[in-house]
């Protein structure tokens, strides 16, 4: 059995949009400023309880800082979730993760309307911290959900003012060491769908309007710490110069290449500090961050022994000492088959072509999917453009996802129903 189409009210859905739109404007009007645990970001969850309050869902938030609003059901068990993230990276655009909050809440109100009889509740969840650029703890909120964060890592976190993330915490309430009785919660989910903009070319470039994604890449961050000697730019002869930034460069150089060659991966050498940074010193330290990703396993790991070996190989002429530290990593996480299916089927009632497609983005889903079942709607991005204030899509496909979304939710709950 199917449920007939769910009517969605675009008017709500372009004006809660247009609301979140408003909080974490760069004064500059270069993008968006809703870094995980700053007062934009914050209040951005604040608006989203709001919203969902308005609309009669119950509001609750967990030790992590998530944020849930609940469409109840006649028959208890485990809550279907639907949602996305709140926060962005600095400079970001209003689509990465707020489209799919938003899409969520319209989704939900849908769903309500429509008097469709639940066989499970609905949970629209807005999670903290996914992009992870300010402490280095991406997808922090669903790692904790999921209970699969690193504490040590989390316990160490700092942004680059110095400030460590248990006190970015405390401002709002949470205290770190209550991280992981988020988890407590996970029992109480049946599993999850994101509805998300591609961040890449490939379905504006084949015209297609929506996609099921097949897999979540894997994402390893990579620093690589050179030693060398800090000395006069000068005056030091050129056999004793132990040049860090040298050897950094010529690791950028020789693994780069090698990657363009690989199928099914990536890496970018995304962050590089210098120290002591004057053109007339010898940079006696560097550190050199690389994002790695692939969403084969065995391709990841080969990948990062590889450029470690770079590293090593290339510093040894110039005596420079590498050290290496894994300080992000998330696994490959393939989607649920039989919830592609119902997303692909829903798409071709709906008359919405459907591609199926490898996310090369991290995602929530790509953390929750490894503890319950999970999958991903995609709809086009304007040439691709995502982490930029250009990042944009057209009002039409955002109504296609939300449209694709509570009609594969609604699929599901039916389905649940029947078994």
């Amino acid at each position: 059995m199917t449920v007939s189409t769910i009517s969605i009210d675009s008017a709500f859905f372009r004006q809660a949009f247009s609301e979140l739109a408003q909080i974490g404007r760069d004064p500059s009007g270069r993008g968006y400023q809703r870094l995980a645990w700053s007062e934009a970001e914050r209040e951005a969850h604040r608006w989203f309880r709001d919203r969902a309050g308005q609309l009669g869902l119950e509001v609750f938030t967990d030790a992590a800082g998530n944020s849930f609003a609940e469409l109840a059901s006649p028959e208890s068990g485990p809550a279907l979730a639907i949602g996305s993230h709140l926060d962005t990276v600095p400079f970001g655009g209003a689509y990465d993760g707020g489209y799919g909050v938003v899409g969520a809440l319209a989704a939900a109100e849908a769903i309500q309307r429509s008097g469709l009889k639940l066989s499970r509740p609905l949970r629209v969840c807005a999670f903290t911290d996914e992009e992870g650029p300010r402490f280095g703890t991406g997808l922090l909120g669903s790692k904790a959900l999921a209970g699969a964060l690193d504490m040590d890592l989390v316990r160490r976190a700092q942004d680059r003012e110095g400030t460590p993330l248990k006190d970015a915490m405390a401002r709002f309430g949470l205290d770190l060491e209550d991280l992981p009785s988020a988890a407590r919660v996970r029992p109480t989910f049946l599993g999850y769908l994101e509805l998300h903009i591609e961040q890449g070319p490939r379905l504006e470039q084949s015209h297609i309007r929506t996609a099921a994604v097949t897999a979540i890449t894997g994402i390893r961050q990579v620093s690589l710490h050179f030693v060398g000697k800090t000395n006069h730019a000068g005056t030091t002869p050129k056999p004793d110069r132990r040049n860090a930034l040298r050897a950094a460069a010529e690791t950028i150089a020789r693994f780069s290449p090698w990657v363009d060659a690989q199928e099914e991966l990536v890496a970018n050498p995304g962050q590089i500090t210098v120290h002591p940074n004057a053109a007339n010193v010898v940079p006696g330290e560097v550190r050199l961050d690389w994002d790695v990703r692939s969403p084969d396993p065995n391709r990841l790991q080969a990948a990062v022994e590889y450029l470690i070996t770079v590293a090593e190989d290339v510093s040894r002429p110039f005596h420079i000492s590498v050290d290496s530290q894994i300080f992000h990593d998330v696994p490959p996480c393939p989607m649920h088959p039989d919830w592609i299916e119902l997303v692909a089927s829903a798409a071709e009632r709906l008359n919405l072509s459907c591609d199926r497609l490898v996310s090369w983005a991290g995602h929530d889903a790509g953390v929750l999917g490894r503890v319950m079942p999970a999958a991903m709607i995609f709809i086009p991005s304007r040439a691709g453009v995502s982490h930029a204030p250009e990042e944009y899509s057209t009002d039409e496909a955002m109504l296609d996802g939300v449209r694709l979304l509570a009609q594969t939710a609604a699929d599901l709950l039916t389905r649940e129903a029947e078994s």
